[in-house]
């Protein structure tokens, strides 16, 4: 999981990892259990699409509600520790979890939660505790837990990106609607899925690599050092930007650039923004696989996860064939304030139009045209920022100055 990138933020939610728990106050406590309100499956469960292909279901923990992260990369039940304090969420003992800082970190640890999805209520559940709230800004949307791996591994997950809905079923009560291709995957110890990708960039044959899925990426690809430094990537005479991602707990390092195209099985993006990771420690640096595909890529389809038939289908939804959008802009902006529609610009790419326009850091952006930030999203401003070589004219406060510029977009990468 990540998160920030130009305006389309790469954004990650951090693939963690338990390392070790201390079961500090432990007492036994009964199996993990579950119930459907439905036989067998919860259908047609709402959820929100934000940041590029980020999944927000709302959910309750002990009856507290909530926005969760959906996050197949993320081991677990995550809560945000404010979320469990508001919530009384007791600690009851600590973990080292692995994000993609260098260093592990300490996490807190609840058990026998109950976790309520509609139409799913799953009992005696363990949950970790890590600050989340510092992503809110990079999204533009409360965060206060993450649904990871272990509704995975348990259930067959379908989420459909274009209907903005999730279906979760027993895996003997899925059925295929026979629209989906069937695509293998290894599920590892974590219950985290790869699957074979191939990328195709300028000048170079085409490569072929393992690569985690991870909807709690807002990116397409992400290739990680080790892999590029094998494969001698980015290739010379690539165009790229520089990118520094946000992820829990850490800000990592990385460079975009535009592919020819990537393929999954018999599926393909035509030339989408990918980058290519710097960091040389923690998990955007693992070399027992290639890299990630993220959610902007996932969301082009209907995704069903089927873990324990090592398996995950595709069918291709009415985006699949849309030009993959990118800045425009050579703004990061992030959302601030109880509601989210302060856009403070946090940094400008040198030479673009926000720097031609004469945009400045800790610039609030208050309107685009006649459009009020109060009547956007972060996300409704950031796909107005990707849209070709169209003209805005923005409304800045700027200390107790308020200005109007106008803003050229144009292709940067």
């Amino acid at each position: 999981m990540q998160f920030e990138r130009p305006t389309s933020a790469l954004t990650s939610v951090a693939t963690i990892v338990l390392l070790a728990a201390g079961l500090t106050a432990q007492t036994s406590a009964p199996a993990p259990s579950f119930e459907f309100s439905a036989p067998g499956e919860a259908l047609g469960i709402p959820i929100e699409i934000v940041a590029n292909g980020l999944v927000l279901v709302q959910a309750k923990v002990n009856d507290h509600p909530g926005w969760f992260i959906l996050d197949n990369a993320v081991q677990g039940f995550v809560a945000d520790r404010d979320y469990a304090v508001r919530s009384a969420l007791k600690q009851s003992g600590r973990a080292l979890t692995q994000g993609e800082s260098p260093s592990p970190t300490e996490a807190g640890i609840v058990r026998d939660v109950r976790i309520a999805l509609p139409g799913l209520e799953l009992t005696h559940r363990v949950l970790v505790m890590i600050d989340l709230k510092s992503l809110e800004p990079a999204i533009g949307h409360e965060i206060d837990g993450i649904i990871g791996s272990r509704l995975f591994d348990d259930f067959v997950v379908r989420v459909d990106y274009e209907r903005a809905s999730m279906s979760i079923y027993a895996p003997e009560r899925y059925q295929p609607s026979g629209n989906e291709r069937p695509l293998p995957v290894r599920v590892d110890q974590h219950g985290f899925q790869f699957i074979q990708v191939t990328v195709v960039l300028p000048g170079v044959a085409p490569i072929a690599g393992e690569f985690l899925m991870d909807s709690g990426a807002n990116s397409y690809m992400d290739i990680y050092k080790p892999f590029c430094d094998e494969h001698h990537l980015p290739p010379p005479g690539m165009k790229l930007l520089d990118a520094p991602g946000t992820s829990a707990g850490a800000t990592t390092q990385s460079q975009d650039g535009r592919a020819e195209r990537i393929a999954v099985g018999s599926f393909s993006v035509s030339n989408p923004p990918i980058s290519f990771g710097e960091d040389v420690a923690g998990l955007m640096a693992a070399r027992d696989h290639a890299g990630l595909i993220g959610a902007e890529f996932l969301q082009r389809f209907t995704v069903v996860y089927d873990s324990r038939g090592k398996r995950i289908l595709l069918a291709p939804n009415r985006n699949y064939r849309n030009p993959p959008a990118y800045d425009q802009s050579g703004l990061r902006i992030r959302a601030e304030g109880s509601s989210f529609h302060r856009f403070v610009v946090g940094r400008i790419l040198p030479a673009s139009p926000a720097a031609e326009a004469g945009i400045e850091p800790g610039d609030i952006i208050e309107s685009l045209d006649r459009k009020s930030a109060n009547d956007m999203t972060l996300t409704d401003l950031r796909n107005l920022l990707t849209q070709p070589n169209a003209r805005y004219s923005v409304g800045i406060l700027r200390g107790k100055s308020q200005l109007r510029v106008n803003l050229q977009l144009r292709r940067l990468l």
